[in-house]
């Protein structure tokens, strides 16, 4: 049985391979246009069931399927998974890119809208009003060329976004340096040279590995009395994917080129404004007006502290110190705090081993919601370090997450959430099940992992987006948890 073809609860993330993705998306696709047609080929009144909720039902295993291939690509990614995922990324785009353009449900949900539908409330309102909404601006009003180009730019734009992140991913791992002599060491931390030496030993190597993942990187630009190796280290991580195999300068213009394309083919005038017109900015334009002002009132300040920086510089080193290179700032940042403060951010490390954060914030939720965080062992993971908690209310499981807390070199950089399900109201077994992902410090030879305080906040940032999804009661799956506008999820 391919465990992708079923929405399964726990989800099954032992038993997904690369060889099965194909296959159940190809399946999963054909069942999902089927289900469409079958909306717009109604007769007889049309119902909200029959309609919205029935539109809703019909994307759902491909949503499900779609997104844990997603994510196990971002989070252990292999030769043949990626193969897998890029196979089928272009037929999941085209076909979310031709549901606004199928002429035949366009005209159900217009006929519904004008007739029954002029009758709801609340959420069902809300829900009409959204995809009719979604509906003209993703291109139903168009005529056949139109919407045969418009499918046509999503699909490049999937693939080509795609294909930018994973060479970004390979870009970072490309580059490392293992240092042999402890004086190439001078300035950091005791914490970032044990990180270092056991990943120079997870690849069989003597001495200290540094890499561009964050952990390394940042502790690099922070704390490394060498400047010639932080320039190197600089250098190499904002140049990554720009040059060879991986390089991604013909690829920007090209994303650029059809978002403006497909703007104007929507009617916008650009591509911000097509994107922002459901957020809270509304238009390019405004957001420009709130950057510009940002920017004059912030310049002042960020000349003066520039100027305070590099004369503490001067009086570290004498007045014929150079002046201030990007791979600076850092150094002499943390540096100035030491100074001027007695801060120094690695102190607070023993404050904030991770499980003890994890523990301070689930009593801090329980304490604001009224639910409880409980680890659930036994659920199958994707990697021996991930865990997995089921969120409750009284004896009532809300929902579940998992969370992957540290780097690996077939995971991709940042801090996200993921939502695999998403529950509701009218089916009390159906509950919401996301993740948490970040590449926080790992812990080191059997030590626990001490986060810096930017970290913790990381972790209660993302965990804020998996409250938004584990705690709502919505009916409908498409206005549930953090589908919501890009800005506004942020709030939450």
């Amino acid at each position: 049985m391919n465990p992708l073809l079923s929405i399964q609860t726990p989800i099954p993330f032992d038993q997904i391979r690369a060889e099965q993705v194909e296959p159940a998306l190809d399946e999963l696709l054909r069942e999902a246009r089927g289900a469409i047609d079958a909306i717009a080929a109604q007769t007889g009144p049309r119902t909200y069931e029959s309609t919205l909720a029935a539109l809703d039902a019909a994307t759902e295993k491909v949503e499900y399927a779609m997104g844990l291939v997603r994510h196990l690509e971002g989070v252990t990614t292999y030769p043949e998974l990626r193969a897998a995922h890029n196979a089928v990324e272009p037929k999941v785009s085209e076909f979310y890119s031709r549901i606004p353009l199928h002429e035949g449900l366009w005209q159900c949900l217009k006929s519904y809208a004008q007739t029954s539908g002029t009758s709801l409330a609340g959420v069902r309102k809300r829900n009409l009003e959204k995809t009719l909404d979604y509906f003209r601006r993703h291109g139903a009003d168009l005529d056949a060329a139109g919407k045969a180009r418009l499918a046509a730019i999503d699909v490049e734009l999937a693939e080509l976004t795609t294909k930018f992140s994973q060479h970004v991913l390979d870009a970072t791992n490309a580059y490392d340096e293992v240092w042999a002599g402890k004086e190439q060491l001078s300035g950091l931390p005791e914490s970032a040279v044990e990180a270092a030496a056991a990943s120079a030993k997870a690849k069989g190597k003597e001495g200290w590995r540094f890499t561009l993942q964050a952990p390394s990187y940042i502790a690099l630009m922070t704390y490394l009395d060498n400047p010639a190796a932080r320039e190197r280290f600089y250098r190499a991580y904002m140049t990554r994917a720009s040059s060879g195999e991986l390089d991604n300068s013909s690829i920007v213009p090209r994303v650029l080129e059809l978002r403006k394309e497909k703007a104007r083919l929507l009617g916008f005038a650009d591509f911000a404004d097509l994107v922002l017109v459901d957020r809270m900015a509304k238009t390019g334009a405004r957001a420009m007006e709130f950057l510009e002002d940002l920017r004059g009132r912030s310049i002042p300040f960020f000349e003066r502290e520039n100027t305070q920086l590099h004369a503490f510089r001067g009086d570290l080193e004498g007045g014929g110190a150079p002046g201030l290179q990007a791979w600076d700032i850092g150094y002499y940042a943390e540096k100035e705090r030491k100074a001027k403060y007695d801060f120094d951010e690695e102190e607070l490390r023993p404050y904030f081993p991770v499980e003890q954060v994890v523990a301070g914030m689930f009593e801090t939720v329980t304490r604001l919601y009224g639910v409880v965080m409980r680890e659930a062992p036994g659920v199958p993971v994707w990697d021996k370090d991930v865990k997995y908690y089921e969120i409750l209310e009284g004896s009532q499981v809300l929902g579940g997450f998992y969370a992957d807390w540290f780097p690996r070199e077939n995971k991709r950089g940042g801090a996200w959430m993921d939502a695999f399900l998403t529950g509701s109201p009218a089916v009390p077994d159906r509950v919401h099940i996301g993740a948490i992902n970040g590449n926080l410090t790992p812990p080191v030879e059997g030590k626990p992992a001490l986060l810096t305080h930017r970290e913790v906040e990381t972790i209660f940032h993302e965990f804020g987006h998996l409250l938004h999804h584990c705690l709502s009661r919505v009916e409908a799956r498409g206005l549930s948890g953090t589908n919501v506008a890009w800005d506004f999820v942020e709030l939450p």
